[in-house]
C-alpha cells in the first residue's frame, strides 16, 4: 500500500486548497489494467467538473513525480447518493438530512431508525425519528448500516 500512501500525501495540498474531502484511495488491478481510484466529497457535494479538476491535476503530478511505475487508470469520483454513512465526519456532512439507520441490536427497542441527523459527536448521532418528534441518540459503535435516505 505504499503507493496509495504516496498519493494520498500528493494529493492532501491540491484537496485541501479546493476544500475537497478524500473519503477514500484504492490501488487494485481491475481486469487487465491497474485502477487509482479516489473518492471525493464537500461540504456541499463536489461535481462533476471539481472531480474532473483533480484527476487532471492529480495525473500532472503523478507524472511529475513519476511513483507509479505501471501503467494504470486515475478515477476520481464522487461517493454516490447511497454510500454507507460509516464515520463522524460523515454523519456531519449529513446533518439535516434523512437517513435510514439499521443498529446491531435494538436501541430503544429498535433496530431500524429513520429521520433527520440532527447531531453527532465523537459517541453517538442523533437522529429526529420520522413522523414525530422524538429525537434518538444512537451509539456509533451499535450501528451496522446507515445511508442517505432518498427523498422524492
Amino acid at each position: 500500500m505504499e503507493i496509495v500512501e504516496k498519493v494520498r500525501v500528493l494529493a492532501s495540498n491540491l484537496l485541501e486548497d479546493k476544500g475537497i474531502e478524500m473519503i477514500d484511495i484504492s490501488y487494485r488491478r481491475e481486469g487487465p489494467k491497474m485502477v487509482l481510484r479516489l473518492i471525493l466529497d464537500k461540504k456541499e457535494g463536489i461535481t462533476l467538473d471539481e472531480c474532473g479538476w483533480v484527476n487532471e491535476k492529480l495525473g500532472e503530478i503523478l507524472d511529475k513525480e513519476d511513483i507509479i511505475s505501471d501503467s494504470y487508470i486515475l478515477e476520481c469520483s464522487s461517493p454516490g447518493l447511497d454510500r454507507l454513512l460509516r464515520t463522524r465526519k460523515d454523519f456531519e456532512r449529513v446533518i439535516g438530512k434523512s437517513v435510514k439507520i439499521n443498529t446491531y441490536g435494538p436501541v430503544e427497542e429498535k433496530r431500524e431508525h429513520i429521520g433527520k441527523v440532527t447531531a453527532c459527536d465523537d459517541e453517538s448521532v442523533t437522529v429526529e425519528l420520522k413522523n414525530t418528534a422524538l429525537a434518538r441518540k444512537i451509539p456509533l459503535i451499535k450501528i451496522a448500516s446507515a445511508r442517505l435516505e432518498i427523498e422524492f
